[in-house]
């Protein structure tokens, strides 16, 4: 069902996330002058990528703490699904600050998603 090189995936995009979240989180924090200053909703769009970069970081946990319990990957589905939806609502405010701040979100959003799989898969006897 679940194969090891998909969990070893899903450990190092774990890993990879908690360590780009913080300097993510910081560098979001010191651009909201900046971008207030340029866009509308910029600043409070930067202020909102640094909390979408604190909730990664409880992705990725959940993550490394479920990598072999198959079982519970719904759950590291599921906030990997909604950590993808708030980068993606995030282009609204952010318009060209986007392009500096959510590359790394997405990219290791989408290396944990297909780490712990896209979808359930069920087996006959479930159907």
């Amino acid at each position: 069902m679940n194969s090891k090189p998909k969990r070893i995936l899903l450990r190092i995009s774990s890993l990879l996330t908690l360590l780009a979240a913080l300097p993510m989180l910081l560098w979001c924090l010191n651009l909201i002058d900046n971008a207030a200053l340029d866009y509308t909703y910029a600043g409070a769009g930067c202020f909102a990528a640094g909390i979408a970069y604190i909730f990664s970081m409880v992705t990725a946990i959940a993550g490394l703490a479920f990598a072999e319990r198959l079982h519970r990957h719904h759950w590291c589905r599921t906030l990997g699904y909604i950590q993808l939806a708030a980068g993606v609502l995030l282009f609204v405010p952010l318009r060209s600050y986007a392009a500096l701040i959510l590359p790394p979100l997405f990219l290791l959003t989408i290396l944990y998603l297909f780490g712990v799989g896209w979808r359930e898969k069920r087996d006959s006897a479930q159907q």
